[in-house]
């Protein structure tokens, strides 16, 4: 079978990775590079041995497939052009902006019976395949991805650039529809929102609470699920899962006796609650065979080559940004007063009641 012919367009902070990982992919021919720069079209190029072009309708009709790494705003009109021609895609999350635009693109894929996945790279992570694998019907999840300000994703806030992970994962989890969506969010840099909270109930009666913050100073990215199965909770960091579950004598007393435990029974859940009673057990699964992007651009390559279905298709990312259209929708009309005409989303914010300190120079050891 010969190599399957790709192009990878945007070969910024995040392009230039898979360019550097297709480069090296058995059965992949990396066939060139497209970046706005001239300059850095080249660059890239020459240090994987490929040809740089500042067009991706230079590249169309060279490649069998391609990445799609630009600004999000480009992402529907680029990739048109290329499923047009029946090419198989790879377009970094989010898939669109608009929710209608990333069904388009579905629609037009499926018309040419060519191949949209979507970069929701975190349904790579070992961590989540993990929890995935488990014998566990989720009933609460409770989700937080929080970090500094990185500089790029300008043309998004912080729903459609962090939080869009995690609405798939619940999604990917829950598989369920969406009924209900609550949101609040703040602009802290300007332009866009920087903070945001918000809440999905499900249809199946799951509950999901998700924060995302791009203006933190601490990196945090975890997924806590709670069911009757027990809790599970993951560190995408560090890639470990951390499982508890009632031992058969707690099961046995909360099914057989609820609410009838004997003062002795109580009188132990005070010192050994977690060490007889509750089961725990923390995986790493971290792996040394790869990384996430990695098995991504490979599950890529095998949907194309097999013709089978990607782990993240284009309905899956097309979802996820209408779930958060929904929420981005609700944090714009969130009334922070509690009646209309008074502040109003994540610019709009409620007169402020003064500092909490008022010597801004004030050393830490001083404030401490």
């Amino acid at each position: 079978m010969p190599d399957l012919k790709i192009g990878v367009i945007g070969v910024g902070h995040l392009g230039q990775q898979h360019a550097r990982i297709l480069s090296s992919l058995k059965g992949v021919e990396l066939v060139g590079v497209v970046d706005a720069s001239r300059q850095q079209a080249e660059n890239i190029a020459m240090r994987y041995s490929t040809t740089p072009y500042t067009s991706h309708l230079e590249l169309l009709p060279k490649v069998d497939a391609a990445i799609i790494v630009v600004p999000t705003r480009f992402h529907f009109d680029v990739a048109r052009d290329f499923l047009e021609q029946g090419k198989a895609l790879l377009i970094e999350k989010p898939i669109t902006i608009e929710p209608e635009k990333a069904y388009q693109l579905c629609e037009l894929a499926k018309s040419k019976n060519t191949t949209i996945q979507v970069g929701h790279v975190e349904r790579f992570n070992p961590a989540y395949e993990a929890l995935c694998d488990l014998p566990m019907k989720p009933r609460y999840i409770r989700a937080e991805r929080l970090g500094g300000f990185s500089g790029r994703s300008s043309d998004t806030g912080v729903v459609l650039d962090l939080m869009v992970h995690d609405i798939d994962l619940v999604c990917s989890l829950v598989q369920s529809k969406v009924t209900s969506v609550s949101g609040l969010g703040v602009a802290v840099l300007g332009g866009h929102e920087d903070i945001a909270q918000a809440r999905l109930t499900f249809a199946n009666g799951t509950i999901c609470d998700l924060s995302a913050s791009r203006a933190h100073p601490e990196a945090r990215r975890r997924m806590d699920v709670w069911g009757s199965e027990g809790y599970a909770g993951i560190d995408f960091i560090t890639k470990k899962i951390t499982l508890m579950q009632p031992s058969d004598s707690l099961r046995y007393l909360a099914e057989s006796a609820p609410g009838k435990v004997d003062a002795g029974t109580l009188n132990s859940f005070k010192t050994d609650l977690f060490a007889n009673h509750v089961e725990t057990r923390t995986m790493d699964c971290s792996r040394t065979d790869g990384d996430q992007l990695t098995w991504e651009l490979l599950d890529f390559v095998q949907a194309v080559t097999l013709g089978v279905k990607p782990r993240v298709d284009g309905i899956a990312g097309a979802r996820a940004v209408e779930i958060s259209t929904m929420i981005l929708d609700s944090i714009c009309s969130h009334q922070w007063e509690g009646t209309s005409g008074n502040a109003t989303g994540p610019w709009d914010l409620p007169y402020s009641e003064g500092k909490l300190f008022h010597n801004l120079n004030i050393s830490k050891d001083a404030a401490a």
